[in-house]
């Protein structure tokens, strides 16, 4: 039988992120405890009322395909919060679309607007999907490192020397995932300027802009000047909610943008699950102090772990956003793929490493602190027994 897969397909692995789970769920089927900082998934149940929502959603009947666009309630709610919470001011008749969560959005967008053998900037790191669908779309993906001195910022001439007459997008993900950073309004407005002088699209990943500490700030893209007709912002319930199972976001785009995308979108998967947008409009409209909790637990976890690292001196950006940390663990000898290697396998630590998220990130890893304190608390201590193991070696 002949070879069936595609060049493009044997340049796609799963991710880090799944191989890591893969290898995890293999280790304690073998009777080994395992403390797992490797998925972005948060541990809590999805808040009761907004499952109540769907089960009453599919008691009444709603069962059927809607708009391809959404149902024109959850259009409405997503709009009032853009403009409420983002300053984005989108037509939810032909600006905004449901989506199957923020991944099928991604893959929707993408596979809308690049030909073959456009390029497509990234950051290094990020997010690491945003590789594999630019690959898929037969476009090339081209990395611009982020500065890891600089809390994870573009470095601007950098990218502008990236920027050929092949680049058709930036993709853009702030709150960040895999460093928890978050990109500041005067950095994004420089970025802006880059964006429009060259005639650049932004696909901008806020997946996770309602996980936010202190008196951190989140700016959308699209709110500056300029940048709403050239920005596909996609935001998602499944971090902010804890839905990650009903696989629900949507796109906010202008007009001539969305009428690309809302067919590519069509032709994925047509439209999104009817209960899930129900779910998703008790998310926007209704309060729990489920919610809440939710974030205090987010931020007892967070320092915990800084706090952590700090004190074995490993280097790592205090997490402004999101449930991740990335430190950077060069100083003991190894790169980030033998670390989590070995953490794993002799420590039974699950963590992801850098490389996974760029190639310039592989002395450092992400941990995921979406998992229960007590388990984080345990995380920390075998860390430290690790590092001074690794230490008492040197």
């Amino acid at each position: 039988m002949k070879d069936y897969e595609p060049k493009k397909m044997k340049a796609i692995t799963f991710t880090g992120i799944r191989r890591v789970l893969e290898r995890a769920g293999q280790l304690e089927a073998d009777g080994k405890s395992v403390i797992h900082f490797e998925i972005g998934q948060p541990d809590f149940v999805t808040p009761k009322y907004i499952r109540e929502a769907a089960c009453a959603s599919l008691q009444a009947g709603n069962t059927r395909y809607t708009s391809n666009y959404g149902t024109i309630a959850l259009r409405k709610a997503i709009a009032k919060k853009l403009e409420k919470e983002n300053h984005i001011h989108a037509d939810p008749n032909s600006e905004i679309m449901v989506t199957v969560g923020g991944e099928e959005a991604m893959a929707a967008a993408v596979l809308a607007l690049v030909d073959a053998g456009d390029e497509v900037i990234l950051s290094d790191p990020g997010y690491s999907p945003y590789d594999s669908i630019v690959k898929i779309a037969n476009a090339v993906p081209v990395y611009v490192p982020l500065r890891e001195a600089d809390n994870w910022n573009f470095d601007l001439e950098i990218l502008k020397q990236s920027i050929t007459s092949k680049t058709k997008l930036i993709m853009l993900c702030t709150p960040s995932n895999p460093t928890g950073t978050i990109i500041d309004r005067e950095s994004l407005e420089e970025l802006s300027q880059i964006c429009i002088d060259h005639d650049i699209l932004v696909i901008a990943d806020e997946a996770y802009e309602r996980i936010l500490y202190e008196d951190n700030v989140h700016t959308s893209i699209a709110s500056l000047p300029g940048m709403w007709e050239r920005t596909i912002t996609i935001q998602s319930f499944s971090k902010s909610h804890s839905m990650c199972g009903f696989r629900i976001g949507y796109i906010a785009a202008c007009k001539k943008l969305m009428s690309i995308l809302i067919r590519a979108h069509q032709k994925i998967v047509l439209c999104a699950t009817s209960s899930s947008q129900d779910a998703a409009l008790a998310a926007l409209t209704q309060e729990s102090d489920e919610i809440a909790y939710m974030m205090e637990q987010f931020n007892k976890r967070r320092e915990l772990i800084y706090s952590t690292l700090k004190e074995l001196g490993l280097p790592c950006a205090y997490p402004q956003a999101a449930f991740y940390v990335f430190p950077n663990v060069s100083s003991l000898g190894m790169d980030g793929d033998t670390f989590c290697q070995r953490f794993l396998e002799e420590y039974g630590v699950a963590c992801v490493p850098g490389s996974d998220f760029g190639p310039g990130s592989k002395n450092n890893l992400r941990l995921s602190y979406a998992t229960s304190y007590e388990d984080c608390a345990e995380g920390m201590e075998r860390l430290k027994k690790f590092v001074a193991d690794i230490r008492s070696k040197q």
